[in-house]
């Protein structure tokens, strides 16, 4: 039985402690050359179906390293990156500088950004939007929220994924040791469509963290009726980034959208 008493402040302290562990490896490694053949394809992607020119102004949610923002700003568009952790600011702020590219950087909780004006185009190249939040109501005020910084006829890009294949059939819960380190916990829920992660971390003298992580798993169903109620019209849907008619049968779902007016 889950217990619903987690709020976003819960998942925002998980992301901090998860994207810790990632800007570590990041540092370890040359994230921009690992990632370079997958950026150019989806750079390439949201030029061409979100209509990007030059001096457009655009918000890449969820920025992480800059691996989207710097390219973006390369292109010659004027790019906000925001994003919750800090050590990965810090590291896209290091690739901008290295690469004489100028990009506003936010750190911030994407449920209470601190932006306003209008952006010709949203990007969301990382996971899905919606399933960052605990319940369908926090994810559809975000929803607004982010609706409301497009302009009139703006473009927004987000992915999804199928909670009927990324949840499994029944309740479950399981244990993971990573690297001796962490021990890591998951519950779903099927009828409800809720995940719930716990991760316990020991530090070098043992000292103990946990940190709690609850998200809902909209259907497809439940997110085109988001997009009707905050004023997005469905302009395409694709399976991957290569573009192509869009394919039911098969994974994954990325939808360009424009707000209306």
């Amino acid at each position: 039985m889950l217990s619903l008493t987690i709020n976003n402040r819960d998942n925002s302290a998980w992301y901090r402690q998860i994207a810790a562990g990632w800007a570590r490896r990041l540092i370890a490694g040359d994230a921009p050359a690992a990632w370079a053949e997958h950026t150019d394809t989806e750079i390439q992607f949201a030029l061409d179906h979100l209509w990007l020119r030059p001096g457009d102004r655009v918000l890449d949610l969820g920025c992480g390293w800059g691996r989207h923002s710097l390219p973006l700003a390369a292109y010659g568009l004027h790019v906000v990156g925001l994003d919750l952790s800090r050590e990965l600011l810090s590291l896209a702020r290091y690739y901008a500088r290295r690469n004489s590219l100028n990009v506003q950087w936010v750190e911030a909780d994407i449920a209470h950004m601190p932006l306003r004006g209008s952006f010709d185009a949203i990007v969301q190249f990382c996971g899905n939007l919606l399933t960052w939040f605990p319940d369908h109501e926090q994810a559809l005020e975000v929803l607004w929220h982010v609706t409301n910084l497009l302009r009139p006829g703006g473009r927004l890009m987000i992915g999804s994924t199928d909670w009927q294949t990324d949840l499994p059939d029944r309740a479950q819960s399981f244990d993971e040791w990573r690297g001796g380190a962490a021990i890591y916990r998951e519950q779903y829920d099927q009828t409800l469509r809720i995940k719930q992660t716990q991760t316990v971390v020991f530090g070098p003298e043992h000292q103990r963290q946990e940190y709690r992580r609850q998200t809902w798993w909209p259907s497809y169903c439940d997110m085109e009726s988001m997009f009707a109620q905050v004023g997005l019209t469905i302009c395409g849907r694709y399976n991957t980034f290569e573009g192509g008619p869009y394919n039911p049968h098969q994974d994954g779902l990325i939808y360009v959208l424009s707000r209306e007016g």
